[in-house]
């Protein structure tokens, strides 16, 4: 049996001892009754928003992108492309995840958060830009995955570190379920504004249509302006 945290035990012994608290154990509305606890918890879904939205809305729409740049070419040599460079894509995300845990360690989590968002809005144009063949694919889709998936690791890392020990599953909990939702609207809109573009006579539009819902990666740095840093910190409790 494994034993339950000792900051979590005496957690719930003051809430029972002290029943009409208003500091409730687990409570939802405890999240915005308090006015920290309410910024970091807007903090949260903003930080979870930017990366989410983007890694779902755009980064997974990368074997799209280059089906789109090998037109003309066998379904074979396609399927081929798309396999191997998704690969690397996700080869690339583990290294971002790994920097951005020692960047992270050694320098905070805001300029960590900072970098990667900056990384991700740049990687993410560019190659939805640029992505032509598929010898770029191998190449170019690793950075974007590099980036785009960094931010996850930092979500596991800070998220735990911005609430006490009497919400913190909750809050942890609240900030990526209410970003699930949330971001399940960006792949569609990605789709709309596609279409929107192609209604219009704009080149590529696939490719404009990513670039400019990678905006939302721009969330995460102005998320930032509120965000606590908690590096070398306590977990509050």
């Amino acid at each position: 049996m494994l034993r339950e945290p000792e900051a979590w035990v005496e957690a719930k012994r003051k809430a029972k001892e002290n029943p009409n608290s208003a500091r409730r154990i687990g409570s939802i509305a405890e999240l915005f009754r308090d006015s920290v606890l309410r910024r970091n918890t807007l903090v949260g879904i903003t930080l979870g928003l930017a990366g989410m939205a983007g890694l779902w809305g755009i980064g997974y729409f990368s074997p799209e992108l280059i089906s789109t740049a090998l037109q003309g070419e066998p379904q074979t040599v396609v399927d081929s492309v798309r396999a191997y460079a998704t690969t690397f894509q996700d080869t690339g995300a583990i290294l971002g995840m790994l920097t951005f845990t020692f960047v992270a360690t050694r320098w905070g989590r805001r300029p960590a958060f900072l970098g990667a968002f900056v990384l991700c809005f740049g990687t993410t144009v560019f190659v939805f830009n640029s992505l032509r063949s598929g010898r770029d694919a191998y190449w170019m889709l690793p950075l974007m995955g590099f980036a785009q998936l960094s931010v996850l690791a930092g979500y596991s890392i800070y998220f735990p570190e911005i609430f006490p020990t009497r919400v913190r599953g909750t809050g942890v909990g609240f900030c990526y379920n209410t970003v699930r939702y949330l971001a399940a609207g960006f792949p569609p809109m990605l789709m709309g504004v596609n279409t929107l573009l192609a209604r219009h006579g704009i080149e590529n539009p696939f490719r404009k249509a990513a670039m400019i819902l990678a905006l939302v990666f721009l969330l995460g740095p102005f998320a930032l302006i509120w965000a606590p840093e908690t590096k070398g910190k306590t977990l509050p409790e």
